[in-house]
């Protein structure tokens, strides 16, 4: 609602000058200088390719910019599209060539967050190279019509009161003509204050009654996590019992498990059993093979969870060998 009235208050007060009816032309000045408009006319109204043309002018930073059109308007507010454009894209675009699509094709040059050129391009696109070289600009963009105008739109919401008056004071002759627009837009702007004031109040109290629920909601699940927490702690509680009953009374891997590794790791080395004893948790192993005797001790070091490896016994003539090891002790966590 309020962007609907807004945008129904700028349609009554401001006249958007489109690039393909209007001549721009920008003066740079070494130092900041005010010109009247009637001094502008008559310094650079030559440039315009229009015989008797109309203009609209902004002196910004040292940069004179002027806009030549042909028919008169008659506006409160004469805003160039260039510009309009320039304003709200110069902070996301500072170097950039941007070439919007559409049944005409526009150029918009932007260098150091300085509006240099806006104009139609036509049916020939080769000028965008020619513009790139001549500005020392290396990004080029294509706006598809349909992102453009939504921009502008964009463009125009953002407009403020600065602005407004920025473009009043440049374009408009009679010195009445402000306090007159003053009157005029009273009572709309007052309304728009208070129809926002109401929607302001408004949200003001739906958001206390929407904390309220949130409080009371929040108060139930509180009282609900206590309960699951202290469920949760009594679970632990009972699984930390059960790893400490597991820990004390299990303290090594069963015996066949510890075997069945050992027998895997041997599997294909030339090594025969002759004995396999586990005493608590020392393994001694009695061995038959031609291979390194050494060789045992690092198949050994490779099964998970033996310690304390070593080579007791060996008979090269009999070609027998014994090991022993210790059962590393496990523990079970959490």
């Amino acid at each position: 609602m309020l962007i609907q009235l807004k945008k129904y208050l700028l349609s009554k007060i401001i006249d958007i000058l489109p690039i393909e009816e209007s001549f721009f032309f920008r003066v740079k000045f070494e130092k900041n200088i005010n010109l009247t408009k009637e001094l502008i006319a008559l310094n650079y109204k030559k440039h315009a390719p229009y015989r008797e043309p109309f203009l609209t002018t902004l002196n910004e930073d040292k940069n004179l910019y002027i806009w030549f059109y042909e028919r008169e308007i008659d506006s409160k507010f004469i805003i160039p599209e260039a510009y309009l454009m320039f304003d709200f894209l110069k902070n996301k675009y500072p170097n950039s060539l941007l070439l919007i699509e559409g049944s005409v094709d526009y150029i918009l040059i932007i260098k150091d967050n300085l509006l240099l050129n806006s104009y139609e391009v036509g049916a020939s696109k080769n000028i965008v190279a020619m513009e790139l070289n001549q500005h020392a600009l290396t990004e080029h963009r294509v706006v598809k019509r349909e992102e453009y105008l939504k921009l502008k739109e964009e463009a125009l919401l953002a407009l403020d009161l600065k602005s407004l008056y920025k473009w009043n004071t440049l374009s408009i002759d009679n010195r009445n003509v402000l306090p007159k627009m003053v009157d005029t837009l009273a009572y709309p702007l007052a309304f728009l204050l208070f129809f926002n004031m109401i929607i302001e109040l408004y949200h003001i109290s739906s958001v206390e009654k929407i904390l309220t629920k949130v409080e009371m909601r929040y108060s139930e699940v509180k009282i609900k996590n206590d309960d699951i927490r202290l469920k949760i702690n009594e679970e632990r509680d009972k699984e930390q019992k059960w790893v400490t009953f597991v820990n004390r009374e299990f303290p090594y891997e069963d015996p066949i498990s510890v075997f069945v590794k050992i027998s895997k790791a041997f599997e294909e080395k030339k090594f025969t059993f002759k004995n396999f004893s586990i005493v608590g948790s020392r393994i001694k192993i009695e061995m038959r093979t031609k291979e390194p005797f050494i060789s045992g001790v690092s198949i050994l070091n490779s099964v998970e969870g033996l310690e304390n490896i070593a080579l007791k016994y060996t008979n090269r003539k009999r070609d027998s060998v014994s090991y022993e090891a210790l059962i590393s002790r496990r523990g079970t966590s959490l």
